[in-house]
C-alpha cells in the first residue's frame, strides 16, 4: 500500500507539512518547533501579509508571549534559510505589522510506502541521542548477559524508560524484543493479557501463561516491562512464573522500586551530573545535565549555543532540577517563550513552568507534576504522610532527624521511600544520610501545606534543631571550622527555612528566637554573618516587644548584635548600643560570662574609635570581672586586651612583653570556645598586634615573617573572620609601611576577596583605603584622594577610625601631590589634635613626619625642621625604631 503526501517546494528548500520536516537539496535541516510553525503558516499563504498577532495566535494559542519572542524565532528561521533582514529572499518584514513569505512556492505530491506495524520492536524508540547514560546501558547489557531479570529503578523522570528502550534497541538484532507498556494497565490481573497481546497470542485465560511460555521458549526473547511500580506484585509473580518455566526468556523491567524477584539484578539510575557554577561553557558541556539542556534547547530554538553569560544560569537550572532528565528537557522546551534568565527565575514555581512535554510521551512523562503524582499515588497513606513530613528538610538529614519529625515508625518508612526512589541515600565517611530531591521536596511541601499540618511539623522540626544546637555548643566551640562545617554544614539550608517560617512566616516567634541563639556558634564559626544579622535583628524585635519572655535569650542576641563582624559601614553606634543593652541584662541576671563579653565589646568599640585611653579603663574592668570567672582563660584574654591597648597608646615595648607572656600562658590552657565568646581566635589576634609591635620596634623582617605565619595559621584552622582581621590589621598596613607595594597589593586583594561575599563592610572599606595609598604611589593623586575620602566617610560614619591616622597621612600626601599643601597641613593638624585628646600615639611620628615633608614643599623650612624634630623625639620616646629610621632618612 502507498499514500500521497503534499510537499511545498521553494528552491532549494522543501517541507512536508504532515511530517514537519524541512529539507534542503534532499537533506534534513534542523529547525525548532516554533520556527517550523511560523514557516508552515507563512509558506501556506505565499505573498500574504500575516500580522504579528495572527502568527502569535497560531504558534502560541494558549500562551501569552510578546513580539520579542516572535522576533527570536523568525531570526532563527531566517538563519536556517540563509535569509537576511536587509535583503530577504524568503521572509520579508513589514515593520510594525507582520511578515510575508515572498518566494515562489510549488506544491508537489510524493508517494510514500506504508510499512506494517509490529509489536515486536521497542515502541517509540527515541531518535534523540541519549546523553549521560552510556555506562548504564553497557552495565545493563552486561547484567542481562549474566542473569535473566534486570530491573532499572530510579526517581520519576530520571530516564528509566529511555535507557530501557536503548538497551532493547541494542539487543534487537540478537533477540526478539517485545516492549510492553504497563502504565496504562489498571489491574494486575491484566498483565498476562497485555503481554500475550504484545506477543500476538490469542488464547483462553486458563492456559495463557503456558502459551506465553511456549512462545518465548521457541524464540529467544527479551520482554521489556515498562512502568511496573503500580502492579509490582502481579508483575513480579508473572516474571518469576515465566522464568521458572523457560530457559531463554529474559526480562528488562523499569520501576520506581525493585521487583524483589528471584535472581533479580537491580540497576539504579542516578541524576545526571552537574558542574560547579564557576566553570567555563566548554567545561560545563562535559557534564551530561548541561549537555542535555543545551541539546534540547538547540532542537527547540533551531540553534542554541552555551555562552559565558548563560553558563552559570544553565548550571543553576540543572542543579535546581536535581539532574532529572525529564525536568531538564521540559525546562529547555520553555525557551520557546522565555529567555534563560527568565526561566531560572520562574523555577520557584517549577510545576507550573515544567508542564509541556512531548505530545507523543506517556501521560506520566508529559509534565513534572504528572511524574510525581504517579509516584505519590502509589504510596500507602502512611508513606504519603511520611513523605510530606520529610519535606521540611532542605538538603541532607539523618535518621535521628527524621525520627524527630515523622509521626510513624521511621526506619520502615525511610526504607520504603528509599526503595520507591522518593528518598535518596547518601553515604560519606561511614555516616549514612538521606535527602529528598528538590523537585520531590517542593511537591511534597505543597502537599504538607494542603494537609493543614505544616505548622505542627515545623514546630517539631524547630524543636529538633534547638535541642541539637544546644547540645552541640561545646563541640562548635572547640572543633575547627572544617570539622563544624562537615558535621553541621548540611543543616544550614534547613535552619534557614525554619527561621524564615518562625521569624517571618506563620511560625512561633519565641521558638525562632531561641533557635537563633542556639545557632549563634554555628553562624559565627562558618562566618555566615549576613543571615545571622537578619535572624538576630528579627528575634530582638520580637523580644523587645515582649519583655521578660526570655531575658537570657535577649541578652545573648544583643551580644551577637555587637560583634564587629555584624556591623555594616552604614550602622553607626549599633555596636555600643548592643553591648550596653547586653551588659545591663547580664548584670540583672548575674551572668558573669556575658558581662565579660559586654565589657570586651565596649573595649573593641573604644579601640575601633581610636580611643585607647577609654579602652585602657575597660581592660581594668575586664580584669576585675575575670578574677571571679570560672574560666581561667578569661584572665589571659584580659592580658591580650591590655597588650593591644598599650600598642595603640604607642607603648610598643610594653605591649610586646605583655602579649608574649599572654601567648605563653594561653598555650597551657585547654581548648575552649574563646573564638566564639570573643569573636576571634585569641592566638591570631595576639599575634596580629605582636607582629605590629615587632615592626615598630625595628624588627621588620621578623614581623613580616610572623604575619605570613599568622595568616597561614588562621587559614589552617578555617577561621576566616580571624584571617580577615589579620589581613586588615597587620598584613596590609605593615606591607605598606615596609614599602613593599607588590606584597601590599597581594594582601589587599586577599582582604577584598575574603569580604566581598559577606557583610564585612568595614573590612572591605579598609581594603579600599589601603589601596588608595598604592594608587597615590603609582602617581594618580586625584584618584587616590577620591577613593580614600569615600572610604574615610564610610568609616567615620560607622565609628571605625582605628586606622584614620594612617589614612589621613595618605590623604595629606595626595593633596600635596595636587599642589594643595595648605589643605594638606590642615588635615594633618586636625588628626594630631584628635590623637592628643584620645591618647592614640601608634602613628604619631608619621603624622609629624608627613607634615614636615609638606612644609618642606611649601618652603616653610623652620616649621618643617620643627615638625621633623617632633617626629624624631616622638618615635624615640615610643621605642618606634622603624619610624625613627624614616625620620633620620629625611633629616639626611
Amino acid at each position: 500500500m502507498a499514500s500521497l503526501e503534499e510537499e511545498l517546494y521553494f528552491a532549494p528548500f522543501s517541507i512536508v507539512p504532515a511530517r514537519r520536516s524541512l529539507m534542503r537539496s534532499g537533506a534534513v535541516v534542523p529547525l525548532g518547533s516554533r520556527a517550523t510553525d511560523i514557516l508552515l503558516l507563512l509558506v501556506a499563504h505565499p505573498g500574504e501579509l500575516k500580522t504579528n498577532q495572527e502568527i502569535v495566535k497560531h504558534v502560541w494559542p494558549d500562551t501569552f508571549v510578546d513580539d520579542a519572542n516572535l522576533r527570536v524565532h523568525v531570526s532563527a528561521l531566517r538563519k536556517v534559510l540563509g535569509d537576511t533582514k536587509a535583503e530577504p529572499n524568503f521572509v520579508a518584514n513589514v515593520p510594525g505589522r507582520g511578515y510575508t513569505f515572498i518566494a515562489r512556492v510549488e506544491r508537489r505530491s510524493q508517494v510514500l510506502p506504508i510499512e506494517p506495524a509490529s509489536t515486536r520492536i521497542p515502541r517509540d524508540a527515541d531518535s534523540l541521542r541519549i546523553i549521560g547514560r552510556d555506562h548504564s546501558i553497557e552495565t545493563i547489557l552486561y547484567q542481562l548477559g549474566k542473569g535473566r531479570l534486570v530491573t532499572v529503578t530510579g526517581a520519576g523522570g530520571i530516564g528509566k524508560s529511555t535507557v530501557a528502550r536503548a538497551v532493547a534497541g541494542r539487543l534487537a538484532g540478537r533477540l526478539e524484543v517485545v516492549s510492553v507498556e504497563l502504565s496504562d494497565v489498571a489491574s494486575g490481573d491484566l498483565v498476562l493479557t497485555v503481554v500475550a497481546s504484545a506477543l500476538g497470542i490469542k488464547s483462553r485465560a486458563d492456559d495463557m501463561l503456558d502459551t506465553i511460555c511456549m512462545t518465548l521458549e521457541a524464540t529467544p526473547t527479551l520482554i521489556v516491562l515498562d512502568g511496573c511500580e503500580h502492579l509490582i506484585e502481579d508483575a513480579t509473580k508473572f516474571v518469576e512464573a515465566v522464568l521458572q518455566r523457560t530457559t531463554s526468556a529474559r526480562f528488562l523491567a523499569t520501576s520506581r522500586e525493585p521487583l524483589r524477584g528471584s535472581g533479580e539484578r537491580v540497576h539504579r539510575l542516578f541524576p545526571l551530573d552537574t558542574p560547579a557554577a564557576d566553570v567555563s561553557p566548554e567545561e560545563a558541556l562535559r557534564f551530561p545535565a548541561i549537555e542535555l539542556f543545551v541539546e534540547r534547547a538547540d532542537a527547540c530554538l533551531g540553534g542554541y549555543e552555551l555562552t559565558e553569560e548563560d553558563a552559570p544560569i544553565v548550571i543553576d537550572i540543572c542543579t535546581r532540577l536535581d539532574g532529572i532528565a525529564l525536568a531538564i528537557e521540559l525546562a529547555a522546551g520553555r525557551l520557546e517563550s522565555m529567555g534563560v534568565a527568565s526561566l531560572a527565575k520562574s523555577l520557584n514555581d517549577c510545576f507550573k513552568v515544567l508542564s509541556r512535554g512531548r505530545r507523543t510521551a506517556l501521560p506520566r512523562h508529559q509534565t513534572l507534576r504528572a511524574a510525581l503524582d504517579w509516584s505519590y499515588m502509589l504510596l500507602n497513606p502512611t508513606e504519603q504522610r511520611a513523605l510530606v513530613e520529610l519535606s521540611v528538610f532542605r538538603g541532607r538529614f539523618s535518621m535521628s532527624a527524621a525520627e524527630a519529625v515523622l509521626t510513624d515508625d521511621t526506619y520502615d518508612l525511610l526504607a520504603a521511600l528509599v526503595a520507591k526512589s522518593l528518598v535518596v541515600v547518601e553515604a560519606s565517611a561511614g555516616d549514612q544520610s538521606y535527602r529528598l530531591l528538590d523537585t520531590t521536596r517542593i511537591y511534597a511541601s505543597a502537599k504538607l501545606v494542603e494537609s493543614g499540618e505544616y505548622d505542627r511539623i515545623m514546630i517539631k522540626f524547630g524543636n529538633y534543631l534547638l535541642e541539637l544546637f544546644e547540645a552541640s555548643t561545646s563541640v562548635m566551640h572547640t572543633h575547627t571550622t572544617d570539622e563544624v562545617g562537615r558535621d553541621f554544614g548540611s543543616l544550614i539550608p534547613s535552619l534557614r527555612a525554619c527561621l524564615d517560617w518562625a521569624l517571618l512566616g506563620s511560625g512561633e516567634r519565641i521558638l525562632g528566637a531561641r533557635i537563633t541563639v542556639a545557632a549563634l556558634p554555628l553562624f559565627f564559626k562558618l562566618s555566615l554573618f549576613d543571615e545571622c544579622i537578619a535572624a538576630v535583628t528579627s528575634s530582638i524585635g520580637y523580644l523587645d516587644a515582649n519583655p521578660d519572655v526570655d531575658e537570657a535569650s535577649r541578652m545573648k542576641l544583643y551580644t551577637a548584635l555587637g560583634w564587629p563582624q555584624m556591623i555594616a559601614a552604614d550602622a553607626p553606634g549599633r555596636g555600643i548600643e548592643a553591648w550596653t543593652a547586653s551588659a545591663r541584662i547580664a548584670e540583672k541576671l548575674g551572668d558573669v560570662d556575658h558581662q565579660l563579653r559586654s565589657i570586651w565589646g565596649l573595649w573593641v568599640d573604644a579601640i575601633n574609635k581610636a580611643e585607647p585611653n577609654t579602652a585602657l579603663g575597660l581592660t581594668l574592668q575586664f580584669a576585675e570581672m575575670a578574677a571571679v570567672s570560672p574560666d581561667p582563660a578569661d584572665i589571659v584574654i584580659g592580658h591580650r586586651m591590655k597588650g593591644a591597648t598599650l600598642h595603640w597608646l604607642g607603648r610598643h615595648a610594653d605591649a610586646a612583653d605583655c602579649l608574649s607572656a599572654m601567648l605563653a600562658e594561653y598555650e597551657g590552657l585547654p581548648s575552649a570556645g574563646h573564638a566564639i565568646r570573643f569573636q576571634f581566635d585569641q592566638k591570631v589576634t595576639a599575634r596580629i598586634v605582636l607582629s605590629r609591635c615587632k615592626w615598630f620596634l625595628g624588627r621588620e623582617q621578623e614581623a613580616m615573617a610572623d604575619v605570613a605565619a599568622t595568616l597561614e595559621y588562621a587559614e589552617s584552622i578555617g577561621h576566616y573572620a580571624s584571617l580577615t582581621n589579620a589581613l586588615a590589621e597587620a598584613a596590609c598596613p605593615l606591607a605598606l609601611m615596609s614599602g613593599d607595594d607588590e606584597l601590599a597589593a597581594r594582601y589587599i586583594s586577599m582582604l577584598r576577596g575574603h569580604t566581598k561575599a559577606t557583610m564585612l563592610d568595614v573590612w572591605r572599606t579598609y581594603a579600599e583605603c589601603f589601596e588608595a595609598e598604592l594608587v597615590r604611589r603609582a602617581g594618580d593623586n586625584q584618584a587616590s584622594l577620591r577613593q580614600l575620602r569615600q572610604g574615610l566617610q564610610s568609616l567615620r560614619k560607622a565609628g571605625f577610625v582605628l586606622f584614620e591616622t594612617m589614612f589621613v597621612t595618605t590623604e595629606a600626601r595626595a593633596l600635596s601631590g595636587l599642589g594643595r599643601n595648605s589643605e594638606a597641613v590642615a588635615v594633618l593638624d586636625a588628626s594630631l589634635q584628635k590623637s592628643t585628646a584620645s591618647g592614640e600615639a601608634w602613628y604619631l611620628p608619621e603624622l609629624h613626619r608627613a607634615k614636615a615633608n609638606i612644609q618642606f614643599e611649601m618652603a616653610d623650612m623652620a616649621n618643617a625642621k620643627r615638625s621633623l624634630d617632633i617626629a624624631g623625639r616622638t618615635a624615640s620616646a615610643a621605642g618606634a625604631v622603624a619610624l625613627a629610621r624614616l625620620v633620620e632618612r629625611d633629616m639626611a
